[in-house]
C-alpha cells in the first residue's frame, strides 16, 4: 500500500501513521518539522517499507503545490491520500485578529483543495482519500466560530469531491472526530475517558478503508460516550 499523510507527527496523524504503517509499502510523512519527521522516520523503519519525508508549511500555497509536483515525480501512484493536517484557534469573530480566519481557511481548507488536485494523477481506480474534520463541521460551536466555519467549508469542499471522484472509482471519506487527546489539551483537567484518544479514531479510519471494493463509508462521526464539550 502507498500512502501519505499529512500532520503525521502528532495527535491523530500520528495514530494513523502507526495503524497504517504495518499495511504499507510506501509511506510519505508530511509535517513542518524536520527534526520531528526524522524522528517519526526511524521510529518506523523496516527493511520492506520505503519511508518519504517532506517537511512544508501547508497554509502556503507553493509549499503545498511545490509537495504535490515532487510526489507525483517520485511516484507511480497513492493508494491512500490522508488529509490530516488542521488547525484550532481560539476567539471571537468579533474580537479575533483579523488574520486568523484567513490563516485557519488555509490550511483546514485550500491546502486540502490543492493537495488532492495535485494529487490526482496519482489516484487511480480503488484509490481512498481521507479528509480528517471534525464535529465542527456540523455544529457551530460559541467559543469557535472561526474554526466551525472553516470546518463547514471543508465538508461542502469534500462532498463536491466526492461527487466528482465516484465515477472514476475513488473513495472519499469524511472523518468527523469530537473532542481528542492532543497537545491542545495538555494541563486540562479531565478524566482520560472524557475525551477521544487518538488511537480510536486512527482505528475508525482503518475500519473505513478496509471494505469491500465495491462500498465506501462516506462519513465517520466519532464522539466521547458523553458527547462533545461545549
Amino acid at each position: 500500500m502507498r500512502i501519505l499523510i499529512t500532520g503525521a507527527t502528532k495527535g491523530i496523524g500520528r495514530a494513523i501513521v502507526d495503524r497504517f504503517c504495518p499495511a504499507a509499502e510506501v509511506l510519505h510523512l508530511v509535517a513542518r518539522q524536520q527534526a520531528d519527521l526524522e524522528e517519526l522516520a526511524l521510529e518506523v523503519a523496516r527493511p520492506e517499507l520505503k519511508v518519504h519525508i517532506h517537511a512544508v508549511d501547508l497554509s502556503v500555497e507553493h509549499e503545498v503545490t511545490a509537495l504535490a509536483e515532487r510526489v507525483v515525480a517520485m511516484s507511480n501512484g497513492l493508494d491512500v491520500l490522508v488529509n490530516n493536517a488542521g488547525v484550532y484557534l481560539p476567539g471571537q469573530i468579533s474580537s479575533e485578529p483579523t488574520s486568523q480566519l484567513p490563516y485557519m481557511m488555509r490550511l483546514n481548507v485550500l491546502s486540502h483543495y490543492l493537495l488532492v488536485r495535485g494529487l490526482q494523477p496519482l489516484l487511480g481506480r480503488g484509490a481512498h482519500v481521507f479528509h480528517m474534520a471534525s464535529v465542527a463541521s456540523r455544529k457551530m460551536f460559541a467559543d469557535k466560530p472561526s474554526y466551525s466555519v472553516t470546518k463547514h467549508a471543508q465538508l461542502a469542499l469534500v462532498d463536491a469531491l466526492r461527487a466528482e471522484f465516484r465515477p472514476l472509482g475513488i473513495k472519499v471519506t469524511t472523518v468527523m472526530p469530537g473532542p481528542t487527546w492532543s497537545a491542545s489539551w495538555d494541563g486540562v483537567d479531565l478524566p482520560e475517558d472524557r475525551l477521544l484518544a487518538a488511537s480510536d479514531v486512527a482505528e475508525q479510519v482503518w475500519r473505513a478503508h478496509d471494505t469491500p471494493v465495491n462500498a465506501v463509508v462516506e462519513e465517520v462521526v466519532i464522539r466521547p460516550a458523553l458527547g462533545d464539550l461545549d
